[in-house]
């Protein structure tokens, strides 16, 4: 049986994928795949897994081993009852939106956390999604959430060493193959792919879906717009911080020009990286629409998805159209 791992990123429209996941488990899973999401995954079901690593405890560390077993059994039981795979969606097998701002930097624990769980998945063959999205904008997304939780907003200092922290998305690639070296791994934007879960799934999955799926109605999780958050802090007695702004969506805006100017040169960095075809160790979904979607010969593909597994690097103007738009 295949394990389809989607981690997320957050603040890519996880939320909405996984509600799109669970409105047709019933259908999906007559089909042959079952998806697990948070309702499952945070039911007992990755006990001890989840975890910071500097925080874990000899009772987590325990925990874990039985939730590795459940896992294990869970998966037998799937396979047995003739489900061709399985598709677990859970951003938070990343690390969490919280510690990456407390960590001032983008899922620096990605390697440590992952091993913790990896036993799990031992004779099945893996594929990986992973979803990004403009710097800019997800920390600001992440920044407007923690606002909402009840934190301050940031200061000048917060902004500028999230600006400079060093790991970015072609980081992550690289420590997802590292854990998982022989998982087929699978990238795609937030900007071209947000509220295309039928797209996706089909993608992962490499099949086409049953007719008659139920697409959500509307967009779970969104990120707060600016008038949203400028209430939420006066409700506190609290203000924005001078350098924010309004982006063209009306969404919050911390960083100022020339940060942005150096996050959207590395995130067309990124970008650059994975149309390259990003060291060998990821393929790129660019999400545009085509008559049938391009693999390797021995990985047929499904929908009308162009996937990109390294044609050549694409001049850095033709990346604007890319990031272009961005939703949510």
């Amino acid at each position: 049986m295949d394990i389809l791992l989607h981690l997320g990123a957050h603040r890519t429209a996880t939320t909405s994928f996984q509600a799109f996941l669970w409105n047709n488990r019933a259908a999906l899973a007559a089909a042959g795949l079952t998806p697990w999401t948070p309702r499952r995954t945070r039911d007992g079901l990755l006990d001890g897994l989840v975890r910071h690593p500097m925080r874990v405890t000899m009772e987590d560390d325990q925990r874990g081993v039985r939730s590795i077993g459940r896992i294990r059994i869970e998966l037998d039981r799937l396979g047995r009852a003739g489900q061709s795979a399985l598709l677990l969606s859970e951003e938070n097998l990343l690390g969490t939106m919280m510690n990456n701002i407390e960590d001032r930097r983008l899922y620096p624990y990605l390697v440590e956390r992952m091993s913790r769980y990896a036993p799990a998945f031992e004779g099945h063959r893996l594929r990986i999604g992973l979803g990004i999205r403009a710097y800019e904008d997800y920390w600001a997304s992440c920044l407007g959430f923690a606002i909402r939780r009840g934190h301050a907003a940031p200061d000048r200092a917060l902004l500028d060493c999230l600006v400079t922290q060093p790991r970015r998305w072609r980081r992550l690639v690289r420590d997802i193959s590292m854990v998982f070296p022989d998982a087929d791994i699978a990238v795609w934007t937030h900007e071209r792919m947000a509220g295309r879960a039928r797209a996706l799934v089909a993608a992962l999955w490499r099949q086409d879906l049953p007719a008659g799926l139920a697409d959500p109605q509307d967009w779970h999780n969104r990120g707060h717009g600016f008038d949203a958050l400028v209430e939420e802090l006066a409700l506190r007695g609290e203000s924005l911080r001078g350098g924010t702004d309004r982006n063209q969506a009306g969404r919050w805006m911390p960083f100022d020009e020339d940060q942005r100017a150096v996050l959207h040169a590395e995130y067309c960095h990124d970008l650059a990286w994975l149309k390259a075809g990003a060291e060998g160790l990821a393929t790129y979904i660019d999400g545009r629409e085509t008559s049938a979607m391009t693999d390797r010969p021995d990985k047929p593909g499904s929908g009308n998805l162009r996937v990109v597994p390294g044609s050549g690097p694409t001049p850095t103007g033709g990346l604007k159209d890319g990031i272009e738009k961005g939703v949510g």
